[in-house]
């Protein structure tokens, strides 16, 4: 297990941003105010989060042979993410997302996957290398659940800590839980995955100890403007998120994944390490887009000083 080093299995789709006063209803033509096209999905934005914020990441997924994924390929040079492990497939299209944002921030998303549900066993087995030298591997549910599932056993079977976020949420089988060291939903998603509605730090609480006694290892829950709560079988703690004025919150969950795995790997302990995103999150809400909204190594320790909350990370 190498210091400093996460890979991420995941997705990559390009975003298209339309911004406007509201979101179209059921046949409802709008004319919006902003539009913006950048590079998305959830597995290349943690990527690109986690190698903003200071770590050393690897990129497994695959995208389409067409001027989205060479774009694609261009942004992890720039951002200094691997790409020896990323399939270019001939065959399909790069993953593509839709994304409507209205007047108050909130966000509407389609994603037609392409490339990524072609993601195979062998490009994991390929990867084998690093997933092993990893500190930590980070899963979403953006590729083909199959080879998910598949990851997530060979990384824990290597005996790296496994992340996963499980977005868009789906029903798990029970047999994966056991193999996840640390899930990480929203909400929402914790409210689907375990049938209790989570609105606020006593719901998350129990919700996370639905995933405990699933097998998982802890459970760190995001409420939004509420921050997040972690629950391990020692502790459950409620992480408060700073105030700010939200413009976009498009990718900033992916933000704050990204920033706790940096976090990790950089040394953080679990608190900072968690301190540490939410501030990344809070910053990132502030700015229109997704990759441009993710903040650097020094912005986010200037505000946790600011805050007293300077931390390893």
């Amino acid at each position: 297990m190498a210091r400093n080093r996460v890979t991420i299995v995941g997705s990559y789709n390009v975003g298209l941003f339309l911004k406007g006063e509201s979101f179209p209803g059921p046949g409802e033509t709008l004319i919006g105010t902003e539009f913006k096209e950048g590079g998305g999905g959830k597995g290349s934005n943690q990527a690109l989060a986690a190698a903003k914020l200071g770590a050393e990441v690897s990129f497994i997924g695959r995208i389409g042979n067409d001027a989205f994924g060479r774009y694609a390929l261009r942004l992890y040079e720039e951002f200094g993410v691997s790409s020896e492990t990323i399939k270019v497939d001939p065959d399909t299209h790069s993953g593509v997302s839709v994304i409507f944002i209205d007047k108050a921030g909130r966000n509407m998303i389609m994603v037609v996957p392409g490339a990524n549900f072609r993601l195979s066993r062998a490009d994991v087995d390929a990867a084998e290398a690093s997933i092993r030298e990893s500190m930590v591997v980070g899963f979403q549910l953006e590729n083909n659940f199959e080879i998910v599932e598949y990851g997530i056993l060979k990384a824990s079977r290597a005996g790296t800590r496994v992340l996963l976020d499980p977005a868009p949420v789906r029903p798990l089988p029970e047999s994966v839980f056991k193999n996840i060291w640390c899930i990480k939903p929203n909400e929402h998603e914790a409210s689907a995955l375990t049938g209790i509605k989570v609105v606020d730090r006593r719901s998350a609480v129990e919700a996370g100890k639905w995933f405990l006694s699933r097998g998982v290892a802890l459970a760190l829950i995001t409420l939004g403007e509420q921050g997040a709560v972690l629950v391990t079988k020692e502790e459950q703690l409620h992480f408060p998120a700073p105030k700010v004025e939200a413009i976009d919150s498009t990718g900033a969950g992916d933000c704050f994944c990204g920033a706790f795995m940096a976090a990790l790997a950089s040394g953080a302990g679990m608190h900072d390490a968690i301190r540490y995103a939410n501030v990344a999150a809070s910053i990132s809400v502030t700015r229109l887009g997704v990759i441009e909204a993710i903040p650097s190594q020094d912005e986010v320790r200037e505000r946790l000083r600011s805050a007293g909350q300077e931390g390893r990370a």
